[in-house]
């Protein structure tokens, strides 16, 4: 499976339930979110929801359709203690509502199996500072340093806005996730008077 985990995916009347097996560890038992709880993920792109002792936050990226859940399945031992693991899962959206919906038809399907995808975790880049852009491609050690940048940093976010800041080479930006602005700051350039040993940082 290339470390990609098995979602066994099952459908009630009321609610759909999730199992994972990775190689790492099959999951306890069978994690129920209601069919209410799925839809509602269209208007609200960020939901936590809890089964007994576990944990699902799910999180639908608009843009690329995908549903990354993150389950915390946690086990309560002999000793009142709970201990457990996490395990998250990126899922087609579009696909998993269809499926969804044609359980709910008589005669539907009711079992669905789908190998979670891989997240590459990259975000959408996007300079609103065209003319800032262009100053950094039109030096190749600025255009070598701004491109590590950009790969080192903003993991999670789902798209990145960069705009003008007052200080060469250096933009000020928004991050998206989820739809929604998540936080803003500053991809500034450091130690400019020597382009060689200079170097990018992220202030927020």
């Amino acid at each position: 499976m290339n470390n990609r985990t098995l979602v066994k995916i099952s459908a009630g009347e009321h609610c759909i339930g999730f199992k994972t097996i990775s190689r790492r560890a099959k999951s306890p038992r069978i994690f129920l979110v209601t069919r209410d709880m799925l839809a509602r993920l269209e208007k609200e792109p960020e939901i936590i929801t809890q089964d007994i002792y576990c944990f699902a936050a799910l999180r639908l990226n608009t843009a690329t359709r995908a549903l990354t859940i993150t389950f915390s399945w946690l086990r309560r031992r002999y000793d009142c203690e709970l201990n457990g693991w996490e395990e998250t899962v990126v899922l087609p959206y579009d696909a998993l509502m269809d499926f969804v919906k044609a359980s709910a038809q008589e005669n539907g399907p009711q079992k669905w199996k789908v190998l979670s995808l891989q997240s590459t975790m990259t975000p959408q880049i996007v300079f609103v500072d065209t003319v800032g852009l262009r100053k950094c491609l039109e030096n190749r050690i600025i255009r070598g340093k701004l491109a590590r940048a950009l790969r080192d940093n903003f993991c999670g976010a789902d798209r990145v806005e960069f705009y003008h800041d007052f200080e060469a080479y250096s933009f000020t930006f928004r991050s998206y996730r989820a739809g929604r602005s998540s936080y803003v700051g500053g991809l500034i350039l450091h130690d400019r008077d020597d382009l060689k040993k200079a170097h990018y940082s992220v202030h927020t």
